[in-house]
Protein backbone atom coordinates (compact mmCIF):
# COMPACT_ATOMS: atom_id res chain seq x y z
CA UNK A 1 0.00 0.00 0.00
CA UNK A 2 1.39 3.80 -0.97
CA UNK A 3 2.11 5.73 1.71
CA UNK A 4 -0.31 9.48 1.44
CA UNK A 5 1.29 12.32 0.41
CA UNK A 6 0.31 15.13 2.39
CA UNK A 7 -1.52 18.05 0.76
CA UNK A 8 -0.90 20.46 3.14
CA UNK A 9 0.82 23.94 1.97
CA UNK A 10 2.08 26.25 4.97
CA UNK A 11 1.54 29.63 4.38
CA UNK A 12 3.49 32.73 5.59
CA UNK A 13 0.49 34.54 7.08
CA UNK A 14 -0.20 32.02 9.59
CA UNK A 15 -2.46 29.39 7.94
CA UNK A 16 -2.23 25.90 6.58
CA UNK A 17 -3.80 25.21 3.44
CA UNK A 18 -5.78 21.16 2.85
CA UNK A 19 -5.80 21.50 -0.99
CA UNK A 20 -7.36 18.01 -0.36
CA UNK A 21 -9.89 18.94 1.87
CA UNK A 22 -10.51 22.63 0.70
CA UNK A 23 -9.83 23.56 4.05
CA UNK A 24 -7.63 26.48 5.36
CA UNK A 25 -6.62 26.34 9.19
CA UNK A 26 -4.57 28.24 11.71
CA UNK A 27 -1.15 28.00 12.75
CA UNK A 28 -1.13 28.84 16.18
CA UNK A 29 -4.13 27.29 18.38
CA UNK A 30 -6.18 29.06 21.40
CA UNK A 31 -4.09 27.88 24.38
CA UNK A 32 -0.87 29.22 21.94
CA UNK A 33 -2.63 32.64 21.77
CA UNK A 34 -4.27 33.20 24.91
CA UNK A 35 -2.13 30.72 27.18
CA UNK A 36 -4.90 28.87 28.58
CA UNK A 37 -7.09 26.01 27.87
CA UNK A 38 -10.64 26.38 27.00
CA UNK A 39 -14.12 24.63 27.37
CA UNK A 40 -16.35 24.46 25.03
CA UNK A 41 -18.22 27.68 25.31
CA UNK A 42 -15.42 29.43 25.91
CA UNK A 43 -14.19 28.29 21.97
CA UNK A 44 -17.09 29.55 21.07
CA UNK A 45 -16.61 32.86 21.94
CA UNK A 46 -12.76 32.79 20.82
CA UNK A 47 -13.92 31.99 17.43
CA UNK A 48 -16.53 34.64 17.32
CA UNK A 49 -14.21 37.39 18.69
CA UNK A 50 -11.31 36.12 15.94
CA UNK A 51 -14.28 36.30 13.20
CA UNK A 52 -14.89 39.90 14.76
CA UNK A 53 -11.52 41.12 14.22
CA UNK A 54 -10.99 39.62 10.92
CA UNK A 55 -7.99 37.79 12.10
CA UNK A 56 -5.48 36.73 9.57
CA UNK A 57 -8.04 38.44 7.30
CA UNK A 58 -10.99 36.42 7.78
CA UNK A 59 -13.80 36.31 9.60
CA UNK A 60 -15.49 32.88 8.17
CA UNK A 61 -13.28 30.93 11.05
CA UNK A 62 -15.06 28.00 12.99
CA UNK A 63 -15.00 25.07 15.14
CA UNK A 64 -13.98 21.70 12.54
CA UNK A 65 -16.08 18.66 12.35
CA UNK A 66 -15.08 15.51 13.78
CA UNK A 67 -14.55 14.06 9.96
CA UNK A 68 -12.42 17.49 9.34
CA UNK A 69 -10.39 16.39 12.78
CA UNK A 70 -9.06 13.32 11.53
CA UNK A 71 -8.01 14.34 8.63
CA UNK A 72 -5.88 16.67 10.01
CA UNK A 73 -4.62 14.31 13.09
CA UNK A 74 -4.54 11.91 10.35
CA UNK A 75 -1.38 12.71 8.71
CA UNK A 76 0.57 12.09 11.66
CA UNK A 77 4.07 12.83 11.25
CA UNK A 78 2.73 16.10 9.39
CA UNK A 79 1.20 17.49 12.34
CA UNK A 80 3.57 16.71 15.10
CA UNK A 81 5.85 18.83 12.66
CA UNK A 82 3.88 21.72 10.96
CA UNK A 83 1.57 22.64 13.99
CA UNK A 84 3.29 21.37 17.31
CA UNK A 85 6.67 21.72 16.10
CA UNK A 86 7.44 18.87 17.95
CA UNK A 87 9.87 15.96 16.51
CA UNK A 88 8.59 12.84 14.94
CA UNK A 89 8.66 10.80 17.90
CA UNK A 90 8.16 12.55 21.18
CA UNK A 91 9.75 11.22 23.93
CA UNK A 92 6.94 11.60 26.43
CA UNK A 93 3.41 11.67 26.24
CA UNK A 94 2.20 14.60 27.84
CA UNK A 95 1.28 18.13 26.61
CA UNK A 96 4.41 20.10 26.48
CA UNK A 97 3.30 23.93 25.56
CA UNK A 98 6.69 25.19 25.21
CA UNK A 99 7.62 23.69 22.23
CA UNK A 100 3.55 23.91 20.41
CA UNK A 101 0.24 23.42 20.27
CA UNK A 102 -2.15 21.05 22.09
CA UNK A 103 -3.05 17.70 21.58
CA UNK A 104 -6.73 18.33 21.97
CA UNK A 105 -8.86 20.01 20.18
CA UNK A 106 -12.78 20.93 20.42
CA UNK A 107 -15.09 20.03 17.21
CA UNK A 108 -17.99 21.85 16.12
CA UNK A 109 -20.27 18.75 16.98
CA UNK A 110 -22.23 18.67 20.11
CA UNK A 111 -24.66 15.67 22.05
CA UNK A 112 -27.95 15.81 24.20
CA UNK A 113 -27.92 19.64 23.83
CA UNK A 114 -25.07 20.02 26.81
CA UNK A 115 -21.96 17.69 25.46
CA UNK A 116 -19.51 18.46 23.27
CA UNK A 117 -17.35 16.19 21.27
CA UNK A 118 -13.18 16.70 21.43
CA UNK A 119 -10.58 14.77 19.47
CA UNK A 120 -7.22 13.71 20.53
CA UNK A 121 -4.09 13.43 18.52
CA UNK A 122 -2.20 11.10 18.18
CA UNK A 123 -4.71 8.05 18.53
CA UNK A 124 -7.47 9.84 16.97
CA UNK A 125 -9.67 9.02 19.96
CA UNK A 126 -13.36 11.32 20.23
CA UNK A 127 -14.94 11.89 23.80
CA UNK A 128 -17.84 13.85 24.29
CA UNK A 129 -18.00 16.00 27.77
CA UNK A 130 -20.30 18.18 29.77
CA UNK A 131 -19.33 21.76 27.07
CA UNK A 132 -19.46 23.95 30.47
CA UNK A 133 -16.54 22.03 31.81
CA UNK A 134 -13.06 23.59 31.60
CA UNK A 135 -11.07 20.27 30.11
CA UNK A 136 -7.80 20.68 31.10
CA UNK A 137 -5.69 20.16 27.94
CA UNK A 138 -8.42 21.39 25.23
CA UNK A 139 -8.09 24.02 23.09
CA UNK A 140 -9.15 25.31 19.45
CA UNK A 141 -7.69 24.83 16.04
CA UNK A 142 -9.41 27.35 14.08
CA UNK A 143 -10.86 26.31 10.31
CA UNK A 144 -12.27 27.62 7.25
CA UNK A 145 -13.58 26.25 3.84
CA UNK A 146 -10.89 27.79 0.83
CA UNK A 147 -12.73 30.38 -1.14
Amino acid sequence: MAESKCSWVKKDDGTVEDSENDLMWVLRDSRQELGKWLNWDEGHAYVKACNEQNYLGYNDWRLPTKSEVRSLFRNQNEYRDVFLNLPKKPARRVSNYQAGGETCVWTSETRYDSYAWKSYFPNMREVCVDQSVSTTGTSVRMVRDLD
